[in-house]
């Protein structure tokens, strides 16, 4: 199980240390969909945390639509793929007959009473608009965590090639009046507030996170009183990491963050860490400071690249929504 932690000399609120923790969680697929979350008694238990504080933190999750709560079995992640105005997903695997599968939706529209021009109808519109909706991509999330969005951004231009834009949250409703249809990419952090900008019109994706398994890995096995520095160019991200690293080795570590652009903060981070882990689009950065401050250094940081952001599985599903061949 996913262990939570409530880190007490933290200038971060105790409740908000706990509702970050279970985001990642369940962003980083530490909890699967329709995986029961703990109890009320359970995270009262790991964290000291009084049972309404945790209820309380369960409906905002449940408001953000990352979870569902059934009277009397508890809480449980919510399938973010569940929660697009995309009409008619799927999330199954392609099926190895897809000729059964169309003579099945032909039989079951005759039989609910449409005839063959109405169903080639439904058949060529719903195409037509997936094909249009893959013609016009775009990645949005806050402004403040367009950091956050460039990574994205570069993850998926590799994998597939395609024109993506990064359009900031703020300028969503604007920017959606000039198009008649398009696909938006969001995490499952906004994708409440992405769904509530969008027109029917739009589709929507939000991709699941990377879930850090190696990352996790050293960050557990550093010994104590070790320095670690944090480096990206989203402030979100390295919010929700001193949180998370908090909530696995407690005073346990050092922890230091900084942007790439802050060279001064990033300087003083490189001179104290003895481990820098770094997303990828600050690796340069973090290297060409390192290089430039050897001669000082009492010791070389080793530097752990995040080469990930998004996980495997969303990258195969947005190459299957978005190629058109």
């Amino acid at each position: 199980m996913f262990s939570f932690h409530i880190q007490p000399d933290s200038e971060i609120p105790a409740s908000q240390q706990l509702l970050d923790q279970l985001q990642f969680a369940i962003a980083s697929h530490q909890f699967r969909h329709d995986q029961r979350l703990p109890s009320l008694r359970q995270l009262e238990m790991m964290t000291g945390l009084h049972r309404n504080t945790i209820s309380k933190i369960y409906r905002e999750l449940e408001v953000l639509g990352l979870v569902k709560l059934i009277p009397g079995s508890g809480v449980y992640v919510q399938d973010q793929r569940q929660s697009s105005t995309t009409p008619s997903e799927t999330t199954k695997e392609p099926s190895p007959q897809p000729q059964a599968i169309f003579d099945d939706a032909i039989q079951r529209l005759l039989e609910a009473g449409y005839s063959l021009p109405q169903i080639q109808q439904l058949f060529t519109k719903a195409i037509d608009w997936r094909l249009a909706c893959a013609a016009q991509v775009m990645i949005t999330v806050p402004q403040r965590e367009l950091g956050a969005g460039q990574w994205i951004l570069q993850e998926i231009s590799q994998a597939i090639a395609i024109p993506i834009q990064l359009v900031p949250l703020e300028a969503l409703a604007e920017r959606l009046e000039q198009v008649t249809a398009a696909t938006l990419v969001t995490t499952p952090y906004f994708l409440q507030a992405v769904a509530a900008i969008a027109p029917p019109n739009i589709q929507i994706i939000p991709v699941t996170l990377h879930d850090y398994g190696p990352e996790l890995t050293h960050i557990k096995a550093l010994p104590p009183n070790h320095c670690l520095g944090l480096v990206s160019l989203s402030p979100g991200i390295l919010h929700a990491a001193r949180t998370i690293i908090h909530s696995l080795r407690g005073t346990e570590l050092t922890l230091i963050t900084s942007t790439p652009t802050d060279l001064p903060r990033l300087q003083a981070l490189i001179r104290r860490s003895h481990m820098i882990l770094c997303d990828r689009l600050s690796l340069e950065t973090v290297q060409q400071q390192i290089s430039r401050l050897q001669p000082s250094l009492s010791q070389r940081p080793k530097v752990f690249p995040c080469n990930n952001y998004i996980s495997e599985t969303s990258l195969q599903s947005l190459h299957q929504a978005l190629q058109k061949s």
